[in-house]
C-alpha cells in the first residue's frame, strides 16, 4: 500500500523525491517506528559513505553532460561519424546512440534535429523517425555507468561495476537486434552521396571526440585490474562500485575543459546549475526509502508473507518493477522504488542467479520506463515530429516484448541449469 501510496502522489504532479520521502515516514510509522527512530534512520541513510559517493557521482554526470554540451563537444562527436558511412538509417540510430551515451535530460530532443536531417526528404514517416530516435538513445543504459539509475542500481545491489557491466552489457545486443528488426528494417535501404565512406582518419577523429566518455570505461577496467592484481599478491582491496567510476568521471571532466578551452565561468555555471539539484534530492530520498525498508523489517515481512501464500518470486520481481517504470517513466524512479524491496528476495547462495534476478528485474523496470506514456523523451520526441503516439505504440511494444521475451527465457534456462 505505501508502494501504491508513492506512485500515486508522483502521477498527481508531486516531485518523485518528496513522495519517497512521504512513503518512507508512512512506512515507518506503519511498522511502529517512533519518530525519533525514524529520523535516527533518515539520517543515517543521508549521511552515510554509499549515499555521500552516490549524490557526489550524480552530480559529477550531470556537469560532465552540461560541459560537453556547452563546448559543442557532443556535437562535434555526432559530425564526425557522419563521415564514416552513407547509409542515413545507421547515421541516424548511430548519432542517437551517441547522444545517449552521455546522460541528459531530455536529451532525445537534442538528437531529434540530427535524425530529422539525416533522413530529410527520404520516404520516412514521423512514427519511424519518433521510434528511430527514442529506441536508439535509450540502448546503452542497462549497463553504461554514467546513468544515474546504473549507479544506483550497482549501489543497492553491492557489487562491483565491472561485473554488473559484464552481465548487463548482452541487453544493449538484444535492444540493437530489436530495434533493427522492428524499427530499421521496415525502412527502405537508402544512401545519401553527401556523407562519406569509412577511413582510418575519420575514425580517429571520431575516437578523439568519444575520449572523455571513453575514459569512464577506461579507469574502471584500469580499477579492476589494479585490485584484482593486489588481491594475487595478498593484498585484499576491494573498491565499491559507486567508487570506481569518480575518477573516470574526474578525469573526462578535465579532458574536456583543457581540449576545449572551457572558461571558469561556464564550469562554474555548469557546477551551480540548479536542476541538478531535483536529481541530488530524488537520490537521497532513494536511500532514505530503503533505508526505512531496512530498518522496520518490512522487507523480512513481506517476503515470509509471499513464501507463506506461494506467490512465485519471479512475478515479483518482475513486475515492480515494471510497473514502477512504467508510471514514474523513470530510470532512477524504478530502481529506487522497487529495487529495496526485490533484492532481498534474490538467492544470496549463488552469485550467478542473484545477478540474474537482478538482470531480470532491471530490464522489466526499463522496458517499463520505455512504454510509459510519463517518458519525458518519448513525448518530446513525439511533439518534435508531430507523430501520433498511438500510431508509434506497436512497433514500440514489439520491440519491447523482444527484449523482455528474451530475457525471460533467459532468466528461466539459467535458474533451471
Amino acid at each position: 500500500m505505501v508502494f501504491g501510496l508513492v506512485l500515486g502522489l508522483n502521477r498527481f504532479r508531486l516531485q518523485l523525491s518528496f513522495s519517497l520521502f512521504i512513503g518512507a515516514l508512512v512506512l515507518g510509522l506503519w511498522m511502529r517506528m517512533s519518530a525519533f527512530h525514524w529520523l535516527e534512520t533518515a539520517f543515517l541513510s543521508i549521511t552515510r559513505f554509499h549515499t555521500v559517493s552516490l549524490v557526489l557521482i550524480v552530480g559529477l554526470i550531470l556537469v560532465l553532460s552540461r560541459i560537453m554540451d556547452g563546448a559543442g563537444q557532443m556535437q562535434r562527436l555526432v559530425e564526425s561519424f557522419t563521415r564514416l558511412t552513407r547509409d542515413p538509417r545507421i547515421i541516424g540510430s548511430v548519432m542517437t546512440a551517441m547522444i545517449g551515451l552521455l546522460p541528459m535530460p531530455g536529451g532525445a530532443l537534442f538528437s531529434a534535429p540530427l535524425v530529422e536531417t539525416s533522413l530529410s526528404g527520404k520516404n520516412v514517416s514521423p512514427e519511424q523517425k519518433t521510434l528511430l530516435n527514442y529506441w536508439f538513445r535509450h540502448v546503452w543504459e542497462y549497463w553504461w555507468p554514467l546513468y544515474p539509475g546504473v549507479v544506483l542500481a550497482v549501489t543497492l545491489l553491492k557489487v562491483e561495476t565491472w561485473l554488473y557491466i559484464l552481465f548487463m552489457a548482452p541487453l544493449t545486443i538484444i535492444s540493437l537486434i530489436a530495434g533493427i528488426l522492428f524499427i530499421l528494417r521496415p525502412m527502405r535501404k537508402i544512401e545519401d552521396n553527401r556523407t562519406g565512406n569509412f577511413s582510418w582518419h575519420s575514425f580517429k577523429a571520431f575516437l578523439w571526440e568519444m575520449m572523455p566518455i571513453l575514459m569512464v570505461i577506461i579507469v574502471i577496467a584500469l580499477t579492476t585490474g589494479v585490485t584484482a592484481t593486489l588481491r594475487l599478491w595478498g593484498i585484499p582491496v576491494k573498491v565499491s562500485g559507486a567508487i570506481s567510476i569518480l575518477p573516470g568521471l574526474l578525469a573526462g571532466i578535465l579532458w574536456v575543459c583543457l581540449v576545449n578551452h572551457v572558461p571558469r565561468v561556464k564550469i562554474k555555471s555548469a557546477f551551480l546549475d540548479r536542476t541538478i539539484i531535483p536529481m541530488l534530492s530524488l537520490v537521497m530520498a532513494i536511500m532514505v526509502f530503503q533505508g526505512t525498508l531496512a530498518e522496520s523489517q518490512a522487507v523480512v515481512k513481506i517476503r515470509d508473507e509471499l513464501a507463506a501464500y506461494d506467490v512465485p518470486i519471479i512475478l515479483v520481481i518482475a513486475l515492480m518493477p515494471f510497473l514502477s517504470g512504467f508510471i514514474t517513466g523513470l530510470a532512477v524512479g524504478f530502481v529506487g522504488l522497487s529495487f529495496p524491496l526485490i533484492i532481498p528476495m534474490f538467492p544470496a547462495n549463488s552469485l550467478f542467479e542473484f545477478m540474474a534476478c537482478a538482470a531480470l528485474a532491471y530490464t522489466f523496470g526499463y522496458m517499463g520506463m520505455m512504454l510509459s506514456p510519463m517518458h519525458l523523451c518519448f513525448l518530446v520526441t513525439k511533439d518534435f515530429y508531430r507523430a501520433s503516439l498511438l500510431k508509434s505504440y506497436p512497433r514500440l511494444l514489439l520491440s519491447s516484448l523482444t527484449v523482455m521475451a528474451t530475457v525471460l527465457i533467459l532468466f528461466l534456462f539459467a535458474h533451471a541449469y
